[in-house]
């Protein structure tokens, strides 16, 4: 069973690739560092805009729906950042910028580097736009604050301004009215000569000239109302078409019962008024319950369309109540000519029950002063809309201009360069991570312990092989002074771990294979065979590759003869064994080729071979073949009292040594351990000490096997 991985694990692993982490990482700093150096420049200036509290609170209060004055407050300023979005604000900036070709994509091109921050907690509006340089960054925002300033004065004046020129051109009619009615009152005055009115009816004609100017003012009124409303509505349809259909007060089912109301008490109203002047107290509380009754309808106005409208943004919204207050405004207008045109009608009675010799001269004495009423009142009012309408200001004013900035907030070179190595470092991580899960050998002796279940005796470092003249390489020696430490020590290392697996019962036969071929078996037995020679012992090296022999080239024996001939054909082990330069190390060579190598192996002369011993060997170590490719190995390896596997890291793929495992186990081999061969030479361990001692160990045991 596998354990866990641990942190160690890890950094081994990635230690293992550091060179592709380190090349990924190169190739992202790299194209991060030329991505930044490349890219053109981008500069950013700010506008600092406060939003007039007093102004925007008075504006409001009139608008007021029974909501907090603060939250009002904070919806306007809202309100406000959304409008320095807007391509109207785009387009007037660009006016001022000079810029008259391709207007669209200018438009878009500003509205893409711009920025607006509302700081909370303040009336404060904030505004960023970018430019190629530092100068048209600062022209940028600045042209972008001014367009604001000037669209939110623009749209504040356009409704005050619709009415004050529609009271300018009534009062040019009413004027050419007054001086036709004067020009007719006197010639009918020259034709009849000295007449007068009586002093009842000259009341009657005051009074219905006072109501009757009161009636076309209040018209005036309605059509001012509804000429700011056409602009109201035309400025909430460029933003919201949806908007603008979704309502309108008439359809209120309140309307009819708030008209209703408002010309009862403008009839109570006039009828006071002709008792009483304007600063009677029934008077003035008749026009506060007027007063009372347009904002109560107002406020259900309010909440009912903004609580049906689609959209949830502040500029709507606030469109949306200017326009219900001019709609209100308009009904009330209609109320107040409606309960008028009632009073007029009544004293257009009483002026037809005159003397016939009255009735002329009555009816253009009215109109004469109904027309001077009219004027009176409409210049009135014209004076009230100009000063109304050059007393809006705005509610904005520039706190702080836009200075050219001194440094670009773009490419940011630093944090690129940082983010593509850290990126470069994941990436390449990442890509150790999938190699390690599609490889499919092993990486670690700790891997390798944990795949098999079996304890790894030794960890033989890598090596580089060498040519012998003849094409062929030769294995690596323990008595070659070339092999220096940590490869001499890890031989010693695994003669260790043999002699001491079993105390109690002493190893004589030991088989070393590999679950294929090339993964340095031979080198393995070789050595630990010259290592277990080192002690004293007497040790026999079998060379039980009857297919790929690899001894006898590198040994070279005097002679040809050995295990086939023995097994095959009664050769003595006298004649078969040979000796080497190496003390206390003998070497019987596989001998001829044989075709049956398996029923050889597993015959009862090898057994009998393996169980008798050779004379005078205390060891007999066996150079077998791989277990998988061919069945030699599987056939002796329950003969002999141990077997050590042999893989290599790199190259042994896991599930092969897996099944080699498992063959030896199906044929009841005891499996001493495994040497896990190719390891990177270690920096822990007892490895590391094996510096130390370099000199001790670099000495040649013996001179070199290869006879001259």
């Amino acid at each position: 069973m596998e354990h866990e991985p641990s942190l160690r694990d890890h950094i081994d692993l990635l230690l293992g690739r550091w060179w592709l982490v380190a090349a990924v990482a190169a190739v992202a700093l790299t194209t991060a560092l030329v991505s930044s150096l490349t890219t053109p420049r981008v500069y950013r200036a700010a506008t600092t805009v406060l939003v007039d509290r007093t102004g925007a609170s008075l504006r409001l209060a009139s608008d007021s729906t029974g909501i907090s004055q603060q939250v009002f407050v904070d919806s306007y300023v809202d309100t406000m950042a959304e409008v320095v979005k807007s391509r109207a604000v785009a387009e007037l900036a660009l006016d001022r910028l000079g810029v008259a070709v391709d207007r669209a994509q200018a438009v878009r091109r500003l509205q893409a580097g711009l920025r607006v921050l509302r700081v909370r907690g303040a009336d404060v509006i904030r505004i960023e736009a970018e430019g190629p340089t530092p100068d048209a960054a600062a022209q940028n925002v600045n042209a972008i604050t001014q367009g604001f300033i000037d669209w939110h004065l623009q749209s504040r004046r356009a409704q005050a301004g619709a009415g004050r020129e529609f009271i300018e051109s009534q009062i040019a009619v009413v004027g050419r009215e007054l001086r036709t009615a004067e020009n007719e009152l006197a010639a009918y005055k020259t034709r009849a000569g000295q007449v007068s009115l009586s002093e009842q009816t000259t009341s009657v004609i005051s009074k219905l000239a006072d109501f009757e100017a009161q009636r076309r003012a209040a018209a005036v009124e309605q059509q001012a109302i509804e000429a700011s409303l056409r602009e109201a509505r035309a400025a909430l349809a460029t933003q919201e078409p949806t908007v603008v259909s979704s309502f309108t007060v008439a359809e209120d089912p309140n309307a009819a019962q708030f008209r209703q109301e408002v010309t009862r008490l403008e009839i109570t109203l006039a009828g006071l008024k002709e008792q009483f002047t304007d600063l009677h107290p029934q008077v003035m509380a008749t026009r506060a319950q007027i007063s009372e009754a347009e904002s109560r309808f107002k406020q259900m106005a309010v909440e009912r369309v903004i609580s049906r409208l689609v959209t949830r943004n502040p500029v709507h919204q606030d469109l949306a109540r200017q326009l219900i207050t001019l709609e209100v405004g308009r009904e009330a207008a209609k109320a107040r000519q409606s309960a008028l045109q009632g009073i007029v009608s009544r004293y257009e009675q009483d002026v037809r029950a005159f003397p016939a010799t009255e009735v002329q001269l009555a009816r253009l004495t009215r109109d004469v002063r109904v027309a001077e009423q009219t004027y009176i009142q409409l210049s009135e009012k014209l004076q009230e809309a100009k000063i109304a309408e050059a007393s809006i200001v705005g509610d904005l004013r520039v706190v702080d201009r836009a200075v050219a900035p001194t440094v670009s907030v773009r490419p940011h070179t630093l944090m690129n360069v940082l983010f593509g190595a850290l990126l470069g470092l994941v990436v390449g991580a990442c890509g150790v991570y999938v190699l390690e899960a599609i490889e499919t050998t092993f990486k670690t002796p700790q891997q390798v312990a944990e795949v098999l279940g079996l304890p790894v005796l030794a960890e033989i470092p890598t090596w580089r092989d060498g040519a012998n003249g003849n094409g062929k390489r030769d294995l690596p020696l323990l008595m070659d002074h070339r092999r220096r430490a940590p490869f001499a020590e890890a031989f010693r290392h695994l003669r260790t771990s043999v002699l001491y697996l079993s105390p109690d019962r002493p190893l004589r036969t030991v088989q070393v294979t590999s679950p294929g071929p090339g993964e340095g078996k031979t080198t393995v037995s070789a050595n630990l065979a010259i290592a277990l020679s080192q002690t004293g012992r007497r040790v026999c090296l079998m060379e039980c590759d009857l297919r790929r022999p690899t001894l006898s080239w590198a040994f070279q024996p005097k002679t040809t003869l050995g295990l086939s001939d023995l097994l095959v054909d009664g050769l003595s082990a006298d004649q078969a064994v040979q000796p080497t330069t190496v003390e206390n190390l003998w070497l019987l060579p596989s001998g001829v080729k044989p075709p049956n190598p398996a029923e050889l192996l597993g015959s009862q002369k090898m057994r009998a071979l393996l169980n008798q011993g050779i004379d005078g060997a205390e060891l007999m170590v066996l150079d077998a073949t791989p277990v998988l490719p061919v069945a030699d190995a599987s056939v002796l390896a329950p003969a002999v009292d141990g077997v050590i596997l042999v893989v290599h890291i790199g190259k042994t793929p896991r599930d092969a040594a897996r099944r080699a495992r498992e063959h030896l186990a199906a044929v009841g081999a005891r499996v001493l351990g495994v040497v896990v061969n190719g390891v990177a030479t270690p920096t822990r361990g007892y490895y590391h000490y094996a510096g130390y001692y370099d000199t001790e160990l670099d000495q040649p045991e013996s001179k070199s096997l290869a006879h001259s």
